[in-house]
């Protein structure tokens, strides 16, 4: 266990990782691939840091969807499998458990999943700035990794997302309040991101790495050993090329009846990496495609896109 990932006197456990990025950018095979290490373990979206207990999670806009990934976790770690039957459990528990802080089921299974470290990569969480405030007030101490995607892309892949895509753009719009008109995809793109600066500005450098989701398919192999030396563990080549692949995670594919999904579907249905090799292209903002503020160009610039 690496002592330096641990609240002193307080938490005993390997501290958690919180992948912070808006749905579309690379969460899902980045997570599954850090996973691959034998340090780590990764899990489906939890989404369970939008309200402070259990019933909070269960009552979320679109539980349908954004209860998957709990379930399927808790069937894994604390029942051994992921079945129908497992599911179902999971349920029971986590009912009998309403009341309970979600920090609190958190930790439960941190411990089952102990010594790993958790990595838990919920889009959700940047939906509102409460959602990742209740995660730093539970875990002060976490790593976070920001992640990005250029803006003008993850406009593009939202709407080819179709109606799963307008419902989450739904849900963000929603979140901002206090405007005087409904804020554009591209505009809740920068509104996110630097909101998610804002929050992770007075942490410690140790604690905050961000990455560039086009690096993740560009260039995997670099950005997974800069991930794995920022957390202080093994970087070796045969370890880097385990990692490569995230198909191989427990997690991987669809989940068994009563909990499908907890992933991105196109990832759930094809979970191996699928590089490329036109980063210059990828960071690219396409400025023809939709109208691009001067505020977002120079901050999408600053962060490495052009």
């Amino acid at each position: 266990m690496n002592i330096a990932m641990t609240q002193p006197g307080t938490d005993t456990l390997p501290q958690p990782v919180f992948i912070i990025a808006l749905p579309k950018s690379y969460t899902s095979v980045l997570s599954g691939m850090l996973g691959q290490h034998p340090s780590l373990l990764s899990v489906p979206e939890l989404n369970l840091f939008v309200g402070d207990t259990v019933m909070d999670w269960a009552n979320q806009p679109a539980s349908f969807i954004f209860c998957d990934g709990l379930l399927r976790t808790t069937a894994q770690l604390l029942f051994g499998a992921q079945t129908a039957m497992t599911v179902s459990q999971s349920l029971e528990w986590l009912q009998e458990r309403a009341d309970w802080k979600v920090k609190d089921v958190f930790d439960v299974l941190r411990e089952h999943a102990a010594p790993s470290i958790v990595i838990d990569q919920s889009p959700i969480y940047t939906q509102r700035p409460d959602f990742t405030q209740r995660v730093l007030q539970a875990y002060p101490n976490a790593r976070f990794i920001h992640l990005t995607r250029n803006p003008t892309a993850w406009v593009a892949s939202m709407a080819k997302w179709g109606p799963q895509g307008e419902e989450i753009l739904r849900m963000y719009t929603q979140a901002e309040v206090g405007l005087d008109q409904v804020p554009s995809p591209i505009e809740l793109w920068h509104a996110v991101h630097t909101g998610v600066e804002a929050f992770l500005d007075p942490l410690d450098d140790k604690q905050v790495l961000r990455v560039m989701g086009e690096d993740v398919v560009t260039q995997p192999k670099e950005i997974l050993r800069t991930i794995c030396e920022w957390l202080d563990l093994p970087s070796e080549d045969g370890v880097i090329s385990e990692m490569l692949h995230p198909e191989r995670s427990i997690f991987a594919g669809w989940g068994p009846p009563g909990a499908r999904g907890g992933n991105n579907p196109d990832y759930l249905t094809a979970p191996q990496l699928r590089t490329r090799n036109d980063r210059d292209k990828l960071l690219k903002i396409d400025r023809s495609a939709m109208p691009v503020s001067d505020a977002i160009s120079e901050y999408a610039e600053k962060i490495g896109y052009s």
